[in-house]
């Protein structure tokens, strides 16, 4: 009898065993076949640029790599924009998080104008693989929202190296050997950044009241060559003045 038992005991054990690796097998082949990915991110806003979005952070929830060439990001109900392209293909292997730097841009344009991005919207995104499979993200974020139709235009205007938004209103490059640097005024002629002159803030931004500054001031000899750019609506950056102009000018005063 003793015997008896101990062979049904066995029997279950080893029906237990069978039961326990088939469902690990389950769940692994699960982790291999399937695919998921999870974003974070934060909202974040300056003195020079609207509300975007800053700390996207992408990890890859399954036991398998995904080639990613790119994201897209929906915003609320008011539609769909490329957050970002990759000129190479980003490589999520499994379980692998990375952190992505999002690429500055203008402004967003739809239909119906410019789209912004409230301080509380709501966001979505989707990957698209090398393969043009498009994966739905979901967000760990504690603000999320379904994917919306519409489709929206990143527009990134740049001068130089600067990427250009209507906050802007002037740009100021000056040259001291070999270096250039460049300062940034916002529409009222405040400096937001570092400023290299004794002031932030400037009220008149002409030739007149800022091209005397700067000679009264010494920049203009100090500076090997400088240039003042207006920042337009539209974005387009005009001449205002720059180191040979105001040479002329105080020529022609001087004579």
């Amino acid at each position: 009898m003793i015997d008896g038992l101990a062979w049904l005991y066995s029997f279950f054990d080893i029906k237990l065993l069978t039961i326990i690796a088939t469902i690990f097998t389950i769940y692994f082949g699960y982790q291999k076949v399937t695919r998921k990915i999870c974003v974070s991110y934060s909202l974040s806003q300056g003195k020079l640029y609207k509300s975007h979005v800053t700390n996207f952070v992408i990890s890859n929830k399954r036991d398998n790599s995904i080639i990613i060439k790119s994201i897209d990001m929906t915003i609320g109900t008011k539609g769909t924009v490329s957050l970002m392209k990759l000129d190479e293909p980003l490589v999520l292997k499994g379980y692998e998080a990375k952190l992505l730097d999002i690429p500055k841009y203008s402004f967003i344009h739809g239909d119906n104008g410019d789209v912004f991005i409230d301080i509380f919207e709501r966001l979505s995104f989707n990957v698209i693989t090398m393969s043009g499979d498009v994966i739905v993200c979901e967000t760990e974020s504690p603000i999320t929202k379904d994917n919306a139709d519409g489709r929206l235009t990143k527009v990134v205007s740049t001068f130089d190296d600067i990427v250009l938004t209507d906050k802007m209103g002037f740009i100021f490059k000056y040259r001291i050997n070999n270096t250039v640097k460049s300062t940034i005024f916002d529409k009222f002629g405040f400096i937001p950044e570092n400023t290299p002159f004794g002031y932030n803030k400037f009220n008149d931004m002409s030739s007149d009241s800022f091209g005397s500054f700067l000679i009264s001031n010494g920049y203009h000899d100090y500076y090997d060559d400088y240039s003042l750019y207006e920042v337009t609506d539209n974005l387009e950056v005009p001449l205002v003045f720059n180191k040979h102009m105001m040479k002329n000018k105080i020529n022609n005063e001087n004579t």
